[in-house]
């Protein structure tokens, strides 16, 4: 019988997908902005890649906390999801 819940892979697949298209729109806004010469399409750039990066470490620590638990942490490490949730908030 098959009883764990894919719930958490399918967040974490998602939460990958948005990143690497927000990435992807970071990085086309920023050559955007060097060939018009347009420091506001950059400042949107950058904007863009601290998003990035908000959804990246939630990607990550998504992933960090599906790890078993140990002897040093005997719950695992679901609590790094909290922290991942604040990340995109």
């Amino acid at each position: 019988m098959h009883s764990h819940n894919h719930q958490d892979d399918d967040s974490s697949r998602n939460i990958a997908l948005v990143f690497f298209l927000n990435l992807g729109f970071t990085i086309i806004v920023f050559i955007g902005g060097l060939l018009t010469n347009s420091t506001a399409i950059m400042a949107d750039a950058v904007h863009d890649l601290g998003d990035s990066l908000s959804l990246g470490s939630a990607w990550f620590l998504s992933r960090w906390g599906q790890k078993p638990f140990n002897n040093e942490f005997t719950y695992g490490y679901r609590r790094g999801l909290v922290f991942g949730g604040d990340c995109v908030s």
